[in-house]
């Protein structure tokens, strides 16, 4: 099966390979060497035999190491698969996985993919406005235009005031792109998308984060950006943020058993040291952040070494 890589940690692969395969070998070795030489003679009185010579040398040696990564890759999956230390899911195979999840470390999830770009939603949210307005003046631009050629000639051939006060009011209704867009569900209140940028940005900083979904489980994967194969919106592009095509995410499980205690009632305990109280405001802090970054019911988190699609 052909793999076609949207992501790999090639750190985190060759850190676990080194220690299965004990030591990496497999590379290429390119070694470069350019040299420059330039000399300037000059013949000196006749019969003096000297020779004066500046000779400037300069040799640029570049050694480039070049790691087969998808290669290697490929060798460090077949190997855990074989020694059977990768719990494998798909849409065809989840029902009989799901409290397997504490057995093994290593996970490979196939299932379609959403992926969840918070600097992408935050930039949505902070133009959404603006975007309102402009999404309503393009799609009703041929009905204002036809409106107000209307009006232009409800001037010169409508004499009833009160008719063309009808046709002027229609105009301005049609014109008012605020209202259109507020009547298209395309304006909110800007400080509640203010705000709701700020808890975004907040809780979830600026994840990249693919979530597949299969058998009533969720499998996320915060992604590193710089790990990417391509941008993030050429990617979308390609892709859609809810895909079509079935992605596989293979990494390690960081997070599928236990309940997340919240627990945000205040404490009026007195304590024996700053240090005790300190501690305690760091919990409640804890709990605060589990509220926007805590796993769900469902959900299993996983550290992604690689994401990609079969061919």
């Amino acid at each position: 099966m052909i793999k076609n890589f949207i992501y790999l940690d090639e750190y985190k692969m060759y850190s676990l390979s080194s220690q299965i395969f004990e030591g990496i070998t497999d590379f290429l070795i390119n070694d470069t060497t350019t040299s420059k030489e330039d000399t300037e003679s000059q013949k000196g009185p006749v019969g003096s035999g000297r020779v004066l010579a500046d000779v400037l040398k300069a040799e640029n040696r570049i050694t480039e190491k070049k790691y087969l990564h998808d290669y290697a890759y490929t060798i460090f999956e077949q190997h855990l698969i074989k020694e059977k230390k990768v719990l494998d899911i798909s849409s065809n195979n989840e029902t009989d996985k799901k409290n397997q999840f504490n057995k093994f470390s290593f996970v490979k999830v196939k299932a379609k993919a959403t992926f969840n770009d918070i600097n992408s939603i935050n930039e949505t949210l902070k133009e959404f406005n603006k975007l309102g307005k402009a999404l309503s003046h393009v799609t009703n631009f041929s009905e204002i235009e036809k409106m107000r050629t209307q009006l232009e000639e409800s001037k010169k051939t409508i004499k009833d005031r009160n008719k063309r006060s009808v046709v002027q009011q229609q105009y301005k209704s049609l014109t008012n792109i605020s209202k259109l867009a507020k009547d298209s569900g395309l304006s909110q209140n800007q400080k509640f998308l203010d705000d709701l940028s700020y808890l975004l940005s907040y809780g979830f900083q600026n994840q990249f984060e693919i979530q597949l979904a299969t058998g009533g489980m969720i499998y996320s994967a915060n992604l590193k950006r710089n790990e990417l194969r391509e941008p993030e919106d050429l990617l979308i592009r390609k892709y859609s943020r809810k895909t079509e095509k079935e992605f596989v995410v293979f990494g390690i499980i960081t997070q599928s058993t236990g309940e997340n205690d919240l627990n945000l009632n205040d404490d009026t305990e007195d304590y024996d040291n700053i240090k005790e109280a300190l501690m305690n405001i760091v919990s409640h802090l804890t709990n605060m952040e589990t509220t926007f970054t805590g796993r769900l019911s469902n959900e299993i988190v996983i550290d992604p070494i690689a994401v990609y699609t079969e061919l």
